[in-house]
């Protein structure tokens, strides 16, 4: 029999809805799992702080009536910590450089949220600055906020950077969460966990509000427990809407089959995806194997966005607040080393000392030219097909703006999830052909709490 920490946002909405129990019965429920769950010793450390004003939050939705509150109304939702929320709660992006930082105002997307009635239950634990610290660093891990545990075995890798969401998620501890992803961030913490994790197309979703490390590459969205919940926050994020239909007929479609290292591919994962294809080609699909090549030039579009970003974001702070720099944090940092530099801080020194911060420089402007290029070689491939299913991690998807969706597809004999990584044209098309494959081939598994 389901619990209710397996229930997607409709049957949540459902239960409110019909007053079999109320947003503050509700909140509670997710609060006493966590307790259990995700604190202590043997917790599993996905959230790095619980909302102080929740019970409030729940007592004024369930006052004014869930349908009247919104699409989201009453849900409680879980935000990733470099998320702004103008309220009691902290936004530090797991640095301790800024666990006494308060943003003045909503992030965008969190505003849009609270105006369709979702509850922020509280913030989830992250890899520091969304893995854009040093070399080394645990997924997972935060100077705030310590080591995220994977719940489906503790030994597994949770995979990051937003971490915390993919876990609390998958552990049932709030409706949904949101993460961000940079490069591979809401895709590999999803896939790790048996969730359905959206990181939209470029400028779909704003990322306004966001504690940045590249404006160019930063995307927000939803990771989720279905394709329907997914679809929901996606909706409410982008305001628009998007009709899913049941369907399990792939006929007149093509699906890309990106094999690029598929050599590198263990006996067992060969074996899952032969067996993802073939189902597809039963359900009418037509498959094409291509090559999308992985690109070289990620982490240098990071370095010299990351200093110009944070410096701007630390800026626009209360000017009470005394970390006004990328480089007031590698001080901070230096002065607590035992327990701030644990993995060290090379990729905030390397953006500190080896940019402007004017984003003038010629190598960042050649890794703009080759992002442009980069674009119109996945253009060009995807005039030969609808969506495509990637055998192997490649960040291309995030450095040419593609969306990209992952389907829970059960387990491996590990015990961790093992999932789908698909793209396609559009966020719609995307999700819509996610849906299909959701009820194709998708098989979520809850981990074993």
């Amino acid at each position: 029999m389901r619990n209710i920490y397996q229930f997607t946002i409709n049957e949540l909405q459902i239960l409110l809805q019909s007053k079999k129990i109320s947003v503050k019965e509700l909140v509670n429920e997710y609060i006493k799992r966590i307790k259990t769950l995700d604190k202590g010793l043997d917790g599993l450390n996905s959230i790095i702080e619980l909302n102080p004003a929740i019970e409030e939050l729940a007592n004024k939705v369930d006052e004014r009536g869930v349908k009247n509150s919104g699409t989201l109304a009453g849900i409680p939702i879980l935000l990733k910590d470099n998320i702004n929320t103008g309220d009691t709660m902290h936004t530090s992006a797991g640095s301790l450089a800024l666990e006494n930082s308060y943003a003045i105002q909503d992030a965008d997307i969190a505003r849009l949220l609270r105006e369709q009635g979702a509850i922020f239950l509280g913030k989830t634990n992250m890899t520091e600055f969304a893995n854009y610290m040093t070399e080394g660093m645990p997924a997972g891990y935060s100077s705030r906020g310590g080591q995220v545990i994977s719940p489906y075995k503790k030994s597994g890798d949770p995979s990051g950077s937003s971490t915390g969401s993919g876990v609390a998620a998958a552990a049932g501890f709030c409706g949904a969460a949101i993460g961000t992803d940079t490069s591979n961030s809401i895709v590999g913490p999803s896939l790790n966990n048996s969730l359905v994790g959206l990181r939209p197309s470029a400028g779909s979703i704003s990322i306004k509000g966001i504690i940045p490390i590249s404006f160019t590459l930063d995307a927000a969205g939803p990771m989720a427990r279905s394709v329907i919940d997914t679809a929901v926050l996606y909706s409410v994020l982008t305001k628009s809407s998007i009709p899913l239909v049941e369907s399990y007929n792939l006929s007149g479609i093509t699906i890309g089959i990106n094999r690029w290292r598929g050599d590198t591919l263990t006996k067992e994962e060969w074996s899952k995806y032969e067996e993802v294809i073939t189902m597809l080609k039963k359900a009418g699909a037509k498959i094409k194997d291509i090559t999308i090549e992985p690109i070289k030039f990620v982490k240098k579009i990071m370095k010299y966005e990351f200093k110009y970003g944070l410096n701007k974001y630390l800026s626009e702070l209360p000017a009470t607040f005394p970390i006004r720099s990328l480089s007031d944090i590698i001080d901070f940092n230096n002065r607590h080393p035992e327990v701030n530099l644990k993995y060290g801080q090379k990729y905030l020194i390397e953006a500190e000392e080896e940019t402007r911060g004017d984003l003038q420089e010629e190598s960042y402007k050649e890794a703009l030219n080759d992002r442009v290029a980069a674009i119109q070689r996945i253009n060009n491939i995807f005039r030969t097909i609808d969506m495509c299913i990637m055998l192997k991690d490649n960040n291309i998807l995030q450095y040419t703006g593609m969306p990209v969706i992952t389907i829970p597809c059960g387990l491996y004999k590990s015990g961790m999830p093992f999932g789908l990584t698909v793209t396609a044209k559009s966020d719609r098309e995307l999700i819509q052909y996610a849906f299909i494959l959701e009820k194709l081939v998708g098989h979520r598994v809850e981990p074993p709490l």
